[in-house]
């Protein structure tokens, strides 16, 4: 490589501005690039079979093959960014090669065209899909990400579709200066209006192809540049006008990333007031479960306190009752030994009755005996006597007896009606005690299932806290959004696209930027 032509290829990339970091950008496209370089190049060539004027050029099949993949290759060496010596070499041969066979530069351009919008489209996919992708974030959630992650991204977009555009730029303006050159070499020996045709068709075509390097893409050939040079008018003005549409899309972007993010903001103050409100609620609900869950536990002491002396009072009630068994038992046992009494006393007063009247008897055979009865009579006067006393005692001591078994038997009835009294307090002291006792463990239930209701809205407050935390970062970092977005409208304000008040040409099925957004 010759040092003029080193100087001609370093002036051109001083010239459009392709610097070693736009260059960097470039192959940072490469892997987008080669991704949809086989789809644009299969669209570009099911075109060309059916144009007839190009298809001539081609013997078969196999040479349009042979085409193709040095066509693949080229493009990879562009988006390699490494723009060297070899590189100028192969991209004039293209234009050499084109002026050798007579292939016209509008099938040249209008190639580039055809190719440019796959390649372009799939980039800004690609790069679209990749800055609105979600975060990954702990415990296997996702989240849409920070608006000014979206920005970084769609800066570092524009700054990488401004390069890839740049480097077609380029590699045209190279190819069709190569034919033009060609063309003017062999001008040379021809009428001096051909070239004066000629020169006016580069030149035009040139300013054109230069202004659209700078950013300015309202720049059109108007003027008449001959029959021959008619479809080179064509296929430049349709390729400027691509590039205006490409542009104006991504002004769109702009603008819809600028009402996105307004949107945005607005969501992100609402959720950040409800959750503050939120936090508030929640700080004081676990206030009031916590004091709920103290009271509880205390209920739940004070039951367990009534539960032990219920069941204390159940025992006592218990011990009350043998007690009471023991008396009745005992009442049961003088009763019977006074009805024995009774029957001995019976026994006696007969006996009684019977010595009685065996005195009666022994002081009539006393009186019979006359003096010599005497003393048998005052002895039989004594024993009937004795036989009287003893009569009259045994029914005194009957009358006690039979009292004191009247007595008896009242205190065996009270006693019998204290033990039914004393059995249904028991029962209804162990019935109080199983219900103290169940209450009491429904207590200590209910106080365990608060304990960990209040640790689990200790940790909802924690979450709720760090989540108004994250929504304030959110705010700040959306804060910022407006003036990133700014900054992506100089971005693209570079380029000029003629009426600012005309709407931008729409690519055939590009993406939507707002509805990228929106989704």
């Amino acid at each position: 490589m010759t040092a003029a032509s080193r100087d001609m290829l370093q002036a051109r990339l001083d010239f459009i501005g392709l610097d070693a970091a736009t260059r960097e950008r470039l192959a940072q496209a490469r892997p987008s690039i080669e991704a949809h370089l086989d789809p644009a190049l299969a669209k570009f060539y099911d075109k060309i079979g059916t144009v007839p004027a190009v298809m001539r050029f081609f013997d078969g099949q196999p040479q349009m093959d042979r085409a193709r993949s040095r066509q693949k290759d080229h493009w990879r060496a562009i988006a390699t960014g490494q723009l060297d010596a070899q590189y100028l070499e192969a991209s004039t041969r293209v234009g050499l090669r084109h002026a050798q066979i007579g292939l016209e530069p509008r099938w040249h351009i209008g190639g580039y065209g055809i190719v440019m919008e796959t390649l372009i489209r799939g980039l800004i996919q690609d790069l679209m899909t990749a800055a609105l992708q979600p975060e990954k974030r702990r415990f296997g959630r996702s989240a849409p990400r920070a608006p000014d992650a979206i920005l970084a991204d769609v800066d570092a977009m524009a700054d990488m579709v401004v390069a890839v555009l740049k480097s077609m730029l380029l590699d045209i303006d190279i190819g069709v200066s190569a034919y033009f050159d060609r063309m003017n070499a062999d001008a040379r020996a021809t009428e001096h209006a051909a070239r004066a045709r000629i020169q006016k068709a580069v030149s035009t075509t040139g300013e054109v192809l230069k202004s659209m390097a700078l950013g300015d893409l309202s720049g059109r050939i108007t003027e008449e540049l001959g029959a021959e040079f008619e479809q080179i008018r064509l296929d430049t003005n349709e390729v400027a006008e691509k590039m205006a549409g490409i542009v104006g899309q991504l002004k769109d972007t702009a603008g819809s990333l600028r009402t996105a993010t307004g949107e945005i903001l607005s969501g992100a103050n609402d959720l950040s007031d409800r959750t503050t409100r939120q936090a508030a609620a929640i700080e004081e609900t676990a206030a009031s479960i916590e004091q709920l869950t103290a009271a509880v536990a205390e209920n739940a002491r004070r039951a367990a306190a009534a539960s032990g002396k219920a069941q204390s009072l159940a025992r006592t009630a218990t011990d009350g009752g043998a007690a009471m068994k023991d008396a009745n038992g005992a009442m049961a046992a003088i009763e019977a030994s006074s009805g024995k009494i009774s029957n001995i006393i019976g026994m006696i007063d007969d006996i009684a009755f019977q010595t009685n009247l065996l005195a009666l008897n022994a002081s009539v055979e006393a009186a019979r005996a006359g003096e010599a009865g005497k003393g048998f009579a005052v002895v039989a006067v004594e024993v009937r006597r004795l036989a009287q006393s003893a009569a009259e005692a045994s029914r005194e001591i009957k009358r006690l007896i039979d009292a004191s078994a009247d007595e008896v038997r009242n205190g065996s009835q009270l006693v019998a009606r204290a033990d039914e009294m004393l059995r249904d307090i028991l029962a209804g002291a162990e019935e109080s005690a199983e219900l103290i006792d169940t209450i009491a463990r429904e207590n200590r239930s209910q106080s365990s299932a608060l304990e960990e209701v209040t640790a689990a809205m200790r940790q909802m407050d924690e979450m709720t806290q760090h989540n108004a935390a994250l929504v304030e970062e959110i705010n700040a970092s959306i804060g910022q959004t407006e003036a990133e977005a700014v900054a992506l409208d100089g971005i693209v304000d570079i380029f000029r696209l003629g009426n600012p008040d005309a709407a931008p040409q729409q690519v055939a099925d590009a993406p939507r930027p707002a509805r990228a957004m929106r989704a």
